[in-house]
Protein backbone atom coordinates (compact mmCIF):
# COMPACT_ATOMS: atom_id res chain seq x y z
CA UNK A 1 0.00 0.00 0.00
CA UNK A 2 1.26 3.89 -0.98
CA UNK A 3 0.12 6.08 1.56
CA UNK A 4 0.83 9.75 0.55
CA UNK A 5 2.36 12.70 2.75
CA UNK A 6 -0.65 13.33 4.69
CA UNK A 7 0.04 10.21 6.67
CA UNK A 8 2.74 12.27 8.61
CA UNK A 9 -0.24 14.82 10.13
CA UNK A 10 -1.37 13.80 13.42
CA UNK A 11 0.42 12.96 17.28
CA UNK A 12 3.37 10.52 18.74
CA UNK A 13 5.27 9.92 21.34
CA UNK A 14 8.36 7.94 22.75
CA UNK A 15 9.69 8.25 26.09
CA UNK A 16 13.41 9.54 26.37
CA UNK A 17 14.95 8.24 29.19
CA UNK A 18 18.36 8.39 28.90
CA UNK A 19 20.43 5.28 29.80
CA UNK A 20 22.91 2.78 27.80
CA UNK A 21 22.76 -0.97 27.69
CA UNK A 22 25.21 -2.32 30.59
CA UNK A 23 26.95 -4.28 28.06
CA UNK A 24 27.09 -1.77 25.66
CA UNK A 25 30.97 -0.17 25.43
CA UNK A 26 30.33 3.62 25.84
CA UNK A 27 31.45 5.06 22.56
CA UNK A 28 29.14 7.57 20.89
CA UNK A 29 30.07 8.10 16.91
CA UNK A 30 28.90 12.05 16.56
CA UNK A 31 26.25 12.47 13.66
CA UNK A 32 27.15 13.93 9.96
CA UNK A 33 24.71 17.11 9.46
CA UNK A 34 21.74 16.98 7.22
CA UNK A 35 23.79 19.24 4.60
CA UNK A 36 26.89 16.44 4.42
CA UNK A 37 25.35 12.86 5.68
CA UNK A 38 22.75 12.82 3.00
CA UNK A 39 23.76 14.94 0.20
CA UNK A 40 26.95 13.55 -0.34
CA UNK A 41 28.22 11.64 -3.27
CA UNK A 42 26.18 8.64 -4.15
CA UNK A 43 22.48 9.16 -4.38
CA UNK A 44 20.53 8.46 -7.19
CA UNK A 45 18.66 11.30 -7.61
CA UNK A 46 19.91 14.83 -7.77
CA UNK A 47 17.33 16.28 -5.87
CA UNK A 48 16.71 15.11 -2.33
CA UNK A 49 12.99 14.44 -1.35
CA UNK A 50 12.24 16.09 1.87
CA UNK A 51 11.59 13.94 4.66
CA UNK A 52 8.05 14.67 5.10
CA UNK A 53 7.14 13.12 1.74
CA UNK A 54 8.39 9.76 2.53
CA UNK A 55 5.67 7.27 2.16
CA UNK A 56 5.10 3.76 2.61
CA UNK A 57 6.33 1.91 -0.84
CA UNK A 58 5.62 -2.00 -2.30
CA UNK A 59 7.79 -4.91 -1.42
CA UNK A 60 8.71 -4.35 -5.71
CA UNK A 61 10.14 -1.30 -5.07
CA UNK A 62 13.69 -2.06 -4.18
CA UNK A 63 13.46 -1.87 -0.56
CA UNK A 64 13.88 -5.22 1.66
CA UNK A 65 11.90 -6.08 4.98
CA UNK A 66 14.55 -5.00 7.78
CA UNK A 67 13.28 -7.27 10.39
CA UNK A 68 13.08 -10.51 7.98
CA UNK A 69 13.80 -13.98 10.44
CA UNK A 70 13.51 -11.91 13.25
CA UNK A 71 11.07 -13.01 15.68
CA UNK A 72 8.93 -9.84 16.70
CA UNK A 73 5.90 -8.58 17.99
CA UNK A 74 4.71 -5.64 16.98
CA UNK A 75 3.78 -3.14 19.94
CA UNK A 76 2.52 0.78 20.58
CA UNK A 77 3.01 3.01 17.44
CA UNK A 78 4.40 6.43 18.73
CA UNK A 79 6.80 8.41 16.78
CA UNK A 80 8.15 5.13 15.35
CA UNK A 81 7.18 1.38 16.10
CA UNK A 82 7.67 -0.42 19.07
CA UNK A 83 8.49 -3.83 19.20
CA UNK A 84 9.57 -7.14 21.39
CA UNK A 85 11.38 -9.96 20.19
CA UNK A 86 14.54 -11.05 18.68
CA UNK A 87 16.87 -10.85 15.90
CA UNK A 88 18.55 -8.59 13.41
CA UNK A 89 18.21 -5.15 12.07
CA UNK A 90 19.29 -4.66 8.25
CA UNK A 91 18.98 -1.66 6.08
CA UNK A 92 16.09 -1.19 4.31
CA UNK A 93 18.05 -0.03 0.88
CA UNK A 94 21.10 1.33 -0.24
CA UNK A 95 21.87 4.15 2.46
CA UNK A 96 24.41 6.29 4.61
CA UNK A 97 25.11 6.11 8.07
CA UNK A 98 24.29 9.18 9.20
CA UNK A 99 24.47 8.26 13.44
CA UNK A 100 25.42 5.90 15.66
CA UNK A 101 25.37 6.18 19.36
CA UNK A 102 25.11 3.42 22.33
CA UNK A 103 25.01 6.29 25.33
CA UNK A 104 23.79 9.79 25.76
CA UNK A 105 21.67 9.41 22.91
CA UNK A 106 18.41 10.57 24.52
CA UNK A 107 17.11 7.61 24.53
CA UNK A 108 16.42 4.49 26.71
CA UNK A 109 19.63 2.64 24.77
CA UNK A 110 21.22 3.18 21.64
CA UNK A 111 20.60 5.09 18.36
CA UNK A 112 21.63 4.35 14.62
CA UNK A 113 20.09 6.18 11.62
CA UNK A 114 20.81 6.46 8.08
CA UNK A 115 19.69 8.14 4.89
CA UNK A 116 18.36 6.10 1.96
CA UNK A 117 20.29 6.96 -1.39
CA UNK A 118 18.01 5.03 -3.82
CA UNK A 119 14.23 4.03 -4.17
CA UNK A 120 10.91 6.16 -3.63
CA UNK A 121 12.15 7.10 -0.53
CA UNK A 122 15.62 8.25 -1.33
CA UNK A 123 16.89 11.18 0.81
CA UNK A 124 14.29 10.00 4.22
CA UNK A 125 16.27 9.21 7.05
CA UNK A 126 15.31 6.14 9.01
CA UNK A 127 16.50 5.41 12.58
CA UNK A 128 17.05 2.06 14.59
CA UNK A 129 16.89 2.73 18.51
CA UNK A 130 16.88 1.64 22.06
CA UNK A 131 17.13 -2.33 23.16
CA UNK A 132 20.09 -2.59 20.29
CA UNK A 133 23.48 -2.85 19.78
CA UNK A 134 25.10 -1.46 16.63
CA UNK A 135 26.74 -4.33 14.40
CA UNK A 136 30.67 -3.82 15.07
CA UNK A 137 32.38 -1.50 13.20
CA UNK A 138 29.47 0.88 11.85
CA UNK A 139 30.13 4.64 12.27
CA UNK A 140 28.81 7.84 10.53
CA UNK A 141 29.80 8.48 6.58
CA UNK A 142 30.27 4.66 6.21
CA UNK A 143 27.91 3.59 3.40
CA UNK A 144 25.58 0.46 3.17
CA UNK A 145 23.84 -1.71 1.26
CA UNK A 146 19.93 -3.09 1.50
CA UNK A 147 20.43 -5.87 3.70
CA UNK A 148 23.18 -5.01 5.50
CA UNK A 149 22.89 -5.74 9.54
CA UNK A 150 22.92 -2.64 10.86
CA UNK A 151 22.28 -3.93 14.54
CA UNK A 152 21.30 -6.75 17.06
CA UNK A 153 18.57 -6.35 19.09
CA UNK A 154 18.90 -7.22 22.51
CA UNK A 155 17.07 -10.03 23.88
CA UNK A 156 14.81 -8.70 27.20
CA UNK A 157 15.74 -5.20 26.89
CA UNK A 158 12.81 -3.50 28.73
CA UNK A 159 11.64 -0.83 26.32
CA UNK A 160 11.96 -3.03 23.39
CA UNK A 161 13.29 -1.49 19.91
CA UNK A 162 11.84 1.24 17.77
CA UNK A 163 12.31 1.98 14.24
CA UNK A 164 11.10 4.94 12.27
CA UNK A 165 11.04 7.70 10.21
CA UNK A 166 14.15 9.90 11.38
CA UNK A 167 14.91 13.86 11.14
CA UNK A 168 18.47 14.06 10.32
CA UNK A 169 19.71 15.79 13.04
CA UNK A 170 21.16 13.92 16.07
CA UNK A 171 18.72 11.62 17.91
CA UNK A 172 15.53 13.50 17.19
CA UNK A 173 12.44 11.74 15.10
CA UNK A 174 10.20 13.28 11.98
CA UNK A 175 7.74 13.47 14.65
CA UNK A 176 9.42 15.45 17.06
CA UNK A 177 11.12 17.53 14.18
CA UNK A 178 7.67 18.75 12.75
CA UNK A 179 5.86 18.96 16.41
CA UNK A 180 3.86 16.02 16.50
CA UNK A 181 5.10 14.99 19.79
CA UNK A 182 4.76 15.54 23.14
CA UNK A 183 4.93 14.20 26.82
CA UNK A 184 0.83 14.00 26.83
CA UNK A 185 0.71 12.18 23.73
CA UNK A 186 3.53 10.07 25.42
CA UNK A 187 1.31 9.46 28.21
CA UNK A 188 -2.17 9.06 26.20
CA UNK A 189 -0.10 6.53 23.64
CA UNK A 190 -1.38 8.76 20.87
CA UNK A 191 -0.02 7.44 17.39
CA UNK A 192 1.78 9.93 15.49
CA UNK A 193 1.45 10.57 11.56
CA UNK A 194 4.79 9.53 11.24
CA UNK A 195 5.12 6.22 13.17
CA UNK A 196 1.97 5.23 11.44
CA UNK A 197 3.61 5.41 8.09
CA UNK A 198 6.57 3.70 9.18
CA UNK A 199 4.32 0.49 10.91
CA UNK A 200 2.43 0.45 6.83
CA UNK A 201 5.92 0.52 5.01
CA UNK A 202 7.13 -1.98 7.57
CA UNK A 203 4.22 -4.37 6.91
CA UNK A 204 4.59 -3.85 2.78
CA UNK A 205 7.89 -5.25 3.10
CA UNK A 206 6.66 -8.42 4.78
CA UNK A 207 7.32 -7.70 8.88
CA UNK A 208 4.84 -6.99 11.69
CA UNK A 209 2.57 -3.82 12.19
CA UNK A 210 2.44 -1.64 15.28
CA UNK A 211 -0.28 -1.41 17.11
CA UNK A 212 -2.20 2.04 17.19
CA UNK A 213 -3.25 2.25 21.28
CA UNK A 214 -4.42 5.85 21.92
Amino acid sequence: MIVGAGMFDGHGAQASASSGHAGAAPTRFHPLSPATGGAAAGLKRSALRPAGTCRPVTAGSGYVNPVAGDVLIGERIDQGVDYAGTGTLTAIGAAKITYVGTSDTGWPGAFVEYRLLDGPDVGCFVYYAEGINPANGLHAGQTVRAGQVMANIIPGWSTGIELGWGAGKNTKTYAAKTGKWSATDDADSVASGAGKSFSALIASLGGPRGKVEG
